[in-house]
């Protein structure tokens, strides 16, 4: 705490630049995770990334370098498989709610249409139209003209 309050301390700027910059830049490139180049450039920044901090932390040793930039990636790998499972569920959710809003739809549109029907039956009159048979023989039987009544719509 000491180094913190007092006066001389420095905070070591030019160390951290690197870092910073890699960091700033996958992040900005996270945004573009749905696109084949900016799933490549989030797996590249993530392994820069890992390794610049595996360097600054194991003061340049090349194993624990490569194993942050294996992990940098790993894990960025991982951020764009998140990204992209959210998105196949946004997309199934949408679809599915979607599929729930035209059924209900039909359903109204169906319910509609029957009170529309019921309505339309109580409102009309009905008509016949006289139709004449005129006098006919069937199997030797003679059957007299007459006039027979049909309903019209």
């Amino acid at each position: 705490m000491k180094a913190l309050t007092d006066s001389t301390f420095q905070f070591p700027t030019k160390r951290y630049i690197l870092p910073f910059c890699t960091l700033l830049i996958s992040v900005l490139l996270s945004g573009c995770a749905s696109s084949k180049a900016g799933k490549n450039a989030t797996v590249i920044g993530g392994s820069a990334l890992g390794a610049i901090i595996a360097h600054e932390a194991s003061d340049g040793d090349a194993a624990w370098t490569t194993g942050g930039a294996a992990l940098g990636a790993l894990t960025a790998i991982g951020a764009n498989a998140l990204a992209e499972e959210n998105e196949r569920q946004a997309y199934r959710s949408g679809y599915e709610a979607a599929l729930n809003q035209s059924v209900k739809q039909q359903y109204w549109i169906t319910q509609n249409r029957q009170k529309e029907d019921a309505f339309a039956y109580e409102t009309q009159t009905e008509s016949f139209v006289p139709i004449q048979i005129p006098e006919q023989q069937i199997n030797g039987e003679i059957r007299n003209s007459r006039i027979i009544y049909l309903k019209a719509k």
